[in-house]
């Protein structure tokens, strides 16, 4: 018997996260996963799964698939258009997909990244724990690659109808929507471990208007704008350890906050530290977005920190007020 599947019918760059590899940064293996987490666990939530399994992942464009067995679908994150057979269909809500069907969702209409989500998990293999792609190493998810028209995605056996008996009436929180981007995005973040070689000029970084540059990935989100004058001093400096999250500011150019795919070690001087409910708010900013760096504590980066852990074990989902969800294609 053929294993269950979805097809790629068309996507911009997309490739499969879970939650990302634990325990390999010692050896120089970047940790990967989903870029906003938050919007990959309850995209996870909203099908039945746990958080941690895998799902796909688009970066700024737009996808079809097609299952081709009865399945339950979710789609969080960017605010996108979606149909199934040309039928509007909603996200941050369960959507019971039959085997043929084509789910279409549109690049972003505001927001970078879009989560989907398959009752059940994709069934990849696990490559050191995980089935992210780590793509400039060429392994996890798909062949280590990104997706492309005319893929098989394996997806796991489930009796869709009683996945669906037990999630059809609940949808993601509205506090996800209300963390995508609409006007210049306010980071919080705490000082890195060379603020004090940077001095006064570390005011440059909090006073400054950045944009987030084009050439942003996953390793990656190069801003646009003012280096602070003790960056172009400091050079290159010896390399330390470095993680998603972590600001650097080279010597020319405006500064990188590293994000999933980080690199293990960095020779640029780290002035801030994003905790990880800001990289997830970063994560959803298209080229364009203007963004600036507000310097809290690491008593309230602890807090914010430890709140979105919990939320990322224990997701919480809402009910609907109608008693059936009617979307039921």
């Amino acid at each position: 018997m053929e294993r269950p599947f979805i097809e790629i019918l068309e996507c911009g760059y997309a490739t499969i996260q879970d939650l990302g590899r634990v325990g390999y940064r010692c050896v120089g293996v970047p940790a990967s996963g989903a870029m906003d987490r938050l919007s990959a666990v309850y995209a996870n939530a909203l099908v039945g799964n746990s958080p941690s399994e895998a799902v796909i992942e688009v970066v700024g464009g737009p996808i079809a698939l097609r299952p081709s067995v009865d399945t339950v679908i979710a789609v969080v994150g960017a605010r996108v258009r979606v149909s199934v057979d040309g039928v509007p269909a909603e996200e941050y809500r369960p959507i019971y997909l039959r085997r043929g069907s084509v789910l279409r969702v549109s690049a972003p209409l505001r927001g970078l990244v879009t989560y989907i989500a398959v009752a059940g998990g994709i069934d990849v293999p696990r490559v050191l724990g995980s089935r992210s792609t780590y793509v400039r190493g060429g392994f996890g998810g798909l062949e280590g690659r990104a997706l492309r028209p005319g893929d098989r995605v394996p997806i796991a056996s489930i009796d869709a109808s009683r996945v669906w008996s037990h999630v059809c009436t609940y949808r993601a929180p509205s506090t996800l929507v209300y963390r995508l981007p609409v006007s210049t995005v306010i980071l919080r973040a705490t000082r890195g471990i060379h603020a004090d070689l940077l001095g006064a000029s570390l005011e440059t970084l909090l006073r400054s208007v950045y944009t987030v540059a084009p050439d942003s990935d996953r390793m990656g989100f190069r801003l646009s704008g003012p280096v602070p004058e003790k960056a172009q001093e400091l050079g290159r400096i010896i390399s330390v350890a470095v993680d998603r999250g972590c600001v650097q500011v080279p010597p020319e150019g405006g500064p990188i906050v590293l994000m999933a795919d980080a690199q293990t070690t960095g020779g640029y001087a780290v002035a801030l530290h994003l905790p990880p409910p800001e990289v997830d708010r970063l994560a959803q900013c298209p080229p364009g977005t203007q963004v600036r760096f507000v310097l809290i504590d690491e008593s309230e980066a602890e807090e914010m920190t430890a709140r979105y852990l919990d939320e990322l074990e224990e997701p919480r989902l809402e009910e609907v007020d109608e008693e059936l969800y009617d979307y039921f294609v």
